[in-house]
């Protein structure tokens, strides 16, 4: 039973790290005129110092991508939270 749990936590983290990818893809073009408009330079996609061996590498995108997933369901909550009678 615990596999299937674990199993679904993972689908879950994935659909939200898509999700907010898919968002971040869609809203860059509007973020970019709207930052324009209000006269401030888009901010400058900043290179990241990385990890460099394979195992620093992937412990890095799985905290990265643990990070966002948090915010993400964050958000979520929140929303769900609004919205409820």
């Amino acid at each position: 039973m615990n596999r299937h749990f674990t199993d679904a936590r993972y689908y879950f983290r994935r659909g939200f790290e898509h999700l907010y990818a898919g968002i971040d893809e869609e809203t860059e073009p509007f973020r970019h005129q709207l930052m324009e408009r209000l006269g401030r330079e888009p901010e400058a996609e900043e290179e990241e110092v990385g990890p460099q061996t394979r195992r620093e590498r992937v412990e890095y995108e799985a905290r990265r991508a643990a990070t966002r997933s948090r915010e993400a369901a964050g958000k979520v909550r929140r929303r769900v939270g609004r919205t409820s009678p």
